[in-house]
């Protein structure tokens, strides 16, 4: 059951408090001597509470015993006396609480609470009285409520304020049924809950307030205080526990929170996988944990997919694909409502697909930001849950859905936009034609957020349905954001990649904007950078441009489009003449110095240089969500319960995942979790909106975090001793009898069709693959789902073609890890392969000391060489191995002119003070490695150059 509470403070001055006892002793001598008016609470603010009537503890006396006040001298000690009496008075429903963020001391000579009982407050006051013998008395004093807030009846760990509306308290009851609870008790003492779909009192019936994944909320408003609104803030704490808090808020919150709601994006609560139907023969896997569900069972991979799909949609759940994803056979994704569901399937060991006797399941919550109608008969379903698309067929008629969707629409708070409003807003909008099979609508919820609803009439007696973001509503302009692999990309992006070769460059983007937008950007873009466009050989379309240009190297395509609502792009590059610009000292290091240079420059935005940057706050750029521990994690450091795809290796101290959570969000969430684990944060270099780099320290374990933005997604990367674990062995499998490659399907010619990033091959069977580039060397780091001693083969087949030579020296080949050293026409090369579940890892690392020594910057043999540069145009000093060294202005941003050291391998601390603080880190070199320390605003960011 649900009960009610209340805090509060007390001062008495110990002359009051003996006077009171004094006229108590006369009153009981027959003179009448009453407390001061000042603690005698008005007779209505108390109701029927009567602290004569109130328990006394085995042998008390009464000194004085009137409604208001009573006293009685107690023949046992404070303490023994202070919980009998709170035991008595618990029994019969008083609450205890404290005032809040109030400190208290142990007083071996008095003890004072603060107790509550539906809308009465007590205060006991205990202590010893010289008047009485230095007996032990007890008062009893009525508390006046001039704010009466109700408390659980299992409310524990309360603070509470009579004189404002303040409430703190912990409640073993549901998010639901507290909301229920404090909107029935609420309004019985003239608090009503606020709608902001209503924008004003909720109307009998409807929800109690906003739940979400977190705990929940709800707003209150009262006709005696207009001025004010109460915020009630529900979050779920450990052990199935309620952290509540009331507190007060002035009226304008509610105008905020309307805009919030307009403009919210969906908030309905995760599906609970648990509660998910499971297929004939399921069997669990033992694998499972609140936020996914593993089973496993007979049959294969398409007879599994077509038999969840029939279950699923049994049951309310559309399938989707993705907008210009890759279709993945062993992933499925549901939409079903305002929430979103994710099915995987696992492969028995050494089988692909089709040949695989076990399947198993895995049902995984997804969190739709974005979830419009879909209709019962929805087939063919394209669905982007990051931002409004979604195209489907349906059996109704144009005009059947349009009603559905203004009908479902209306239900989140969309409502028909006008064309006369669309004019008045978008002066020159530009709107699309009315299908001559079809229809379209629009419709706007809050102040910036308007939808198109297109349907068209087809053929086959079903209907196309689009919804999107009208073309009038997006963006018309772009600006640029930085290069892949030395070609523009455009800002905002949705996605982006590419890759780099000897005979040219391609990058692909896609782009929430206008096609006009895109295009214009690339084309002054490239003219910028000395490209001539081919006019007679391109053409430009609505919906589909493409143009052609040539440079003094070779020739481009540009091909631009317009698909599922996006812009996308397509830049390919042919090299077809040598490049006059050879690798030469100052060049080669001004490339390679670039990307430091883009990163350090992004920490600018940061406050206090390198300060560590404090919580940034609400509704300023990207908000930050609050996040809790993921359950069952194996790494040895927190996760945020977003975390999906985690892969720890506890033998090397490697950390990845994948979460849709932003960086922001990410980065508090360790900073706070790592704290409480007794971690030390050490300044970090970047700290934006895409990107943040956290560094930690524990004893003599240290931990490092790349947290950074890939395209709808932000990857998570940590290394270091931290993350260690003794005795840690690669991936076990999962039956004796099987090999440590068992699990990976065996390899199609498809599998093995030969891809490129950073310029090195890489298997299109691929679940990962980032490439990094200098002028001096490049590194492969991919995850392939396929055996090792196939991905070796590959490997070895495809740097053969390549004229790479194998040598024998320092050669490992075993069932579950490789290392192979080539010789190559640019210099040496290092191919290392690992296991990791299911997938071999790939590191392809290449050198080319011949343009290291050209650009100056080759270490002596046998040792290793770091440089220092300075993008800032002021000198500066640090402390590098104990040691001074001043960094000139601009030094070493366009060629090797800053100070530069060859070292014996190992690892060098250095520091630098920087925004009034002291930034302490090192770094590791190995032998024929060079690394730049590059100092920007925010501190000190090491990249390896050689």
């Amino acid at each position: 059951m649900i009960g009610e509470i209340g805090s509060f403070g007390v001062r008495r001055g110990g002359h009051r408090r003996y006077l009171l006892a004094f006229c108590a002793i006369i009153a009981v001598s027959a003179a009448q001597c009453l407390p001061s008016a000042a603690q005698v609470p008005d007779r209505a603010s108390v109701g029927d509470f009567d602290a004569s009537k109130l328990p006394r503890v085995p042998g008390a006396k009464d000194v004085f015993a009137s409604p208001a006040t009573t006293i009685f001298v107690s023949p046992q000690a404070i303490g023994p006396t202070a919980d009998a009496v709170e035991k008595a008075l618990t029994a019969l429903g008083w609450q205890k609480y404290a005032a809040p963020n109030a400190a208290s001391a142990e007083n071996p000579t008095m003890k004072t609470m603060t107790l509550k009982k539906g809308s009465q407050a007590l205060n006991v006051f205990i202590t010893v009285a010289p008047a009485q013998n230095n007996a032990i008395s007890v008062q009893y004093s009525a508390v006046p409520l001039k704010v009466d807030l109700p408390f659980t009846a299992d409310a524990a760990n309360i603070e509470y304020s009579p004189d404002r509306p303040s409430l703190s308290l912990t409640s073993g009851e549901p998010v639901e049924k507290l909301l229920d609870f404090y909107r029935r008790e609420l309004a019985g003492r003239g608090w009503f809950l606020w709608s902001a779909r209503a924008n004003g009192k909720q109307a009998p019936g409807g929800p109690s307030g906003t739940l979400h994944d977190g705990g929940g909320y709800a707003y209150f408003v009262s006709d005696q205080s207009p001025k004010t609104a109460l915020a009630l803030v529900l979050q779920k704490a450990d052990a199935g526990k309620v952290r509540v808090e009331i507190k007060p808020q002035p009226i304008s919150i509610l105008e905020n929170a309307r805009q919030v709601y307009l403009s919210r994006d969906n908030v309905a609560p995760l599906v609970v996988v648990s509660d998910l139907p499971r297929l004939p023969g399921a069997r669990d896997t033992g694998k499972s944990t609140a936020e996914r569900v593993s089973y496993s069972v007979p049959g294969n991979v398409p007879a599994t997919t077509a038999a969840i799909k029939a279950l699923l949609a049994a049951q309310g759940w559309s399938f989707y694909v993705v907008p210009l994803d890759d279709r993945h056979s062993t992933w499925l994704t549901f939409i079903k409502g305002q929430q979103g569901l994710s099915v995987r399937f696992t492969l028995s060991p050494g089988r692909n697909e089709d040949t695989t006797d076990q399947t198993t399941v895995e049902y995984v919550a997804d969190r739709l930001q974005f979830a419009p109608p879909v209709p019962d008969d929805a087939l063919d379903v394209v669905f982007d849950e990051h931002r409004p698309y979604l195209s489907l067929t349906s059996g109704g008629t144009p005009q059947s859905l349009r009603e559905f969707y203004a009908r479902k629409l209306a239900e989140s708070d969309w409502e028909l936009l006008p064309d006369a409003d669309i004019a008045a807003k978008w002066p020159n909008a530009k709107l699309d034609p009315k299908p001559a099979n079809g229809d379209i609508a629009y419709f706007t919820r809050g102040n910036t957020r308007p939808l198109a609803l297109v349907l068209r009439a087809s053929d086959h007696g079903r209907t196309l349905v689009e919804l999107k973001t009208p073309f009038f509503a997006e963006l018309q302009s772009v600006e640029a954001d930085g290069d892949i692999f030395g070609l523009p990309v455009p800002k905002p992006r949705r996605n982006a990649g590419g890759t780099n070769g000897g005979t040219g460059r391609e990058i692909h983007v896609q782009v929430q904007a206008s096609l006009e937008a895109v295009l214009s950007f690339y084309r002054g873009a490239l003219s910028a950078r000395g490209w001539n466009e081919d006019a007679p050989r391109s053409t430009i379309g609505p919906d589909e441009a493409v143009v052609n240009f040539t440079f003094p190297e070779g020739t481009a395509t540009l091909k631009v489009a317009r698909q599922y609502g996006l812009t996308t792009v397509s830049l390919i590059e042919k090299i077809t003449k040598p490049k006059t610009n050879g690798v030469t000292g100052g060049g080669s290091v001004n490339d390679m110095l670039q990307q430091a240079q883009q990163m350090m420059r992004a920490a600018e935005s940061m406050p206090g240089g390198a300060a560590m940057p404090q919580a940034p706050a609400h509704g300023a750029g990207d908000s930050v969500e609050p996040l809790r521990p993921l359950a069952g994690g194996s790494a040895p450091i927190p996760l945020p319960e977003t975390a999906r795809d985690v892969d720890f290796d506890g033998e090397d101290g490697t950390l990845q995942f994948t979460s849709a959570s932003n960086v922001k969000s990410i980065a508090e969430f360790f900073r706070s979790a790592l704290k409480q684990s007794g971690w030390r944060a050490k300044p970090g270099v970047i700290n934006n909106a895409n990107m943040a780099q956290l560094q930690f320290a524990k004893g003599n374990k240290d931990l490092s975090i790349t947290v950074m933005k890939m395209g709808p997604s932000t990857n998570v990367n940590a290394r270091g001793s931290g993350l260690q674990i003794a005795g840690a062995k690669p991936d076990e499998p999962a039956q004796k009898n099987e090999s440590r490659t068992g699990g990976a399907p065996a390899p199609s010619a498809d599998d093995l069709i030969v891809e490129e990033s950073a310029g090195l091959p890489v298997p299109k069977r691929h679940t990962m693959s980032e490439g990094t580039q200098t002028p001096f060397r490049r590194e492969l780091n991919a995850n392939v789902p396929l055996d090792l001693a196939a991905v070796l083969e590959f490997y070895r087949r495809e740097l053969g073609n390549r004229n790479w030579k194998e040598e024998a020296k320092g050669q490992v080949v075993a069932a579950d890890r490789a290392t192979v050293r080539f010789a190559s026409p640019e210099g040496p090369a290092v191919l290392k392969l690992g296991r990791k579940g299911n997938e071999t890892t790939v590191t392809l690392s290449l050198k080319n000391p011949e343009a290291a020594r050209k650009a100056g910057i080759l270490p002596e043999a046998g040792k290793a060489r770091v440089m220092f540069g300075n993008i800032m145009p002021d000198e500066v000093s640090l402390t590098f191995n104990n040691r001074a060294i001043k960094v000139a202005g601009n030094a070493g941003t366009k060629a090797p002119d800053g100070p530069t050291l060859d070292l014996a391998p190992g690892k060098y601390k250095y520091s630098i003070r920087t925004g009034g603080r002291v930034q302490a880190d090192e770094v590791e070199v190995r032998s024929d490695e060079t690394w730049g320390l590059m100092i920007g605003p925010g501190g000190v960011l090491a990249l390896q150059a050689y």
